[in-house]
């Protein structure tokens, strides 16, 4: 199918907008996401890397380290990036592609997901290290790309049917960039690596379904979102007490009724209408469910009369 350039430019243009995420603290006019911190540190982490080296590696994944108590290299790795131009366009597009996934998340849950996808396959690995003492899992250097190919697979899980430019499936570019991966680091017989990459995507997955999202595959999880779910439901706010005093009504009373107060749209809002803006773009209005047609209805009304 050929995609023309005036669609494709509409397709980049969206791509490198902006997301109106809601942010942790604000940073001039713009909230700093979760993204916005990540990306952030790596390119800080180029800066590091220039000034001392060995300071650097200390950010690295290190079984050995970790066992030593350097327990920080858990959290840490993601962040570690080179200063070269591949490692930099990786950063770009975590940039790009993560608000999308934080804003199909939400602010808390995207957090928890990436500590998630960070941590969940280091201890993995630290712990079939000890195991096996064949496995190289010494400084390891994945950056944010193991964190981006997660979140393609969870995105692709979410939406099966969403084809990137209208012509790949998105679950199909994952594989490819899973397998390119997996082939880097199986030539030169790196199979810890292997092992902490194919962890890092089953984990992104399980822990995606786990948050409320993946949900067009089968996949194993823990509801975790639905448990804050149920305890919002039986909590009640107590009904207010009715007044004793009667008004009257009568011919006396002048003036218009009072109009309902204004609901104001939110950030939150503008990331869900983005959502299903980038789901048509993708796979047309029939991809669309009713529940989020009629979604998508009233955050156009309450977008445009805020």
């Amino acid at each position: 199918m050929r995609v023309p350039w005036g669609l494709m430019s509409q397709y980049f243009a969206a791509m490198f907008r902006r997301r109106p995420n809601d942010g942790w603290f604000h940073v001039g006019r713009y909230d700093a996401t979760t993204v916005d911190i990540m990306c952030t540190l790596a390119v800080a982490s180029m800066f590091l890397y220039g000034l001392s080296i060995p300071r650097w590696s200390d950010l690295l994944f290190n079984t050995l380290a970790v066992k030593d108590y350097e327990v920080w290299r858990l959290i840490t790795w993601p962040i570690a990036t080179q200063p070269d131009f591949l490692p930099l366009i990786g950063v770009v597009f975590f940039w790009v592609f993560g608000q999308q996934l934080e804003a199909l998340f939400g602010r808390n849950k995207f957090l928890v997901w990436v500590i998630g996808v960070a941590v969940i396959p280091a201890v993995l690995s630290t712990l079939i290290s000890t195991l096996s003492t064949d496995l190289n899992l010494d400084s390891l250097e994945f950056g944010l790309s193991t964190l981006f190919l997660g979140g393609i697979w969870v995105y692709a899980a979410t939406y099966p049917g969403v084809r990137w430019f209208e012509v790949i499936p998105l679950w199909a570019l994952a594989a490819v960039f899973t397998v390119l991966s997996v082939l880097q680091y199986t030539g030169p017989r790196a199979f810890g690596q292997v092992i902490f990459l194919l962890l890092g995507c089953a984990t992104a997955l399980v822990l995606g379904r786990s948050l409320g999202l993946a949900t067009g595959w089968p996949i194993p999880h823990i509801p975790l979102s639905q448990s804050g779910s149920s305890s919002k439901r039986r909590t009640r706010p107590a009904k207010p007490k009715r007044s004793r005093e009667r008004v009257v009504e009568g011919p006396w009373q002048r003036g218009p009724a009072p109009q309902p107060p204004r609901v104001v749209a939110t950030p939150a809002d503008q990331a869900e209408m983005d959502a299903l803006l980038d789901k048509i773009g993708a796979s047309g209005m029939d991809s669309l469910s009713g529940a989020e047609k009629k979604r998508l209805n009233e955050l156009s009304k309450r977008l445009r009369n805020s």
